[in-house]
């Protein structure tokens, strides 16, 4: 079990709420050091295409995960996917933790996209 969450949402429709290769509003500070455990992702309304949605999550700035073919991604006809693949092992008490929407399907891009990075002490 998760010591804590951190959560993004997207209401709308991804493809135009203007998120795409951009930084969601929230950033997080983290108020010790945690592991990253798990990725969530809860997309209303299936992708319809192989882009699907991507997305990334940055400390200071450094994607958590290995390179970006081994990012989050909710794939043709999925509404959710869970990730637990990091290149940080450990993310620093005083971090920056941000989300970037890297991608969305151009034709069925979904909506209201939840995302849950869960972390242990």
């Amino acid at each position: 079990m998760a010591d804590r969450v951190l959560t993004w949402f997207i209401k709308g429709v991804l493809s135009q709420t203007g998120v795409v290769g951009s930084n969601v509003s929230n950033t997080y500070v983290l108020d010790k050091d945690y592991v990253p455990e798990i990725v969530h992702l809860i997309l209303k309304g299936a992708p319809a295409d192989g882009a699907g949605c991507k997305i990334d999550i940055n400390d200071d700035s450094t994607s958590i995960f290995p390179d970006t073919t081994r990012q989050p991604v909710i794939g043709q006809g999925r509404t959710v996917a869970e990730w637990s693949t990091f290149l940080s092992t450990m993310l620093r008490k005083g971090s920056k933790i941000t989300l970037d929407i890297d991608s969305v399907s151009t034709t069925t891009p979904g909506s209201d996209l939840s995302i849950e990075l869960w972390l242990k002490e």
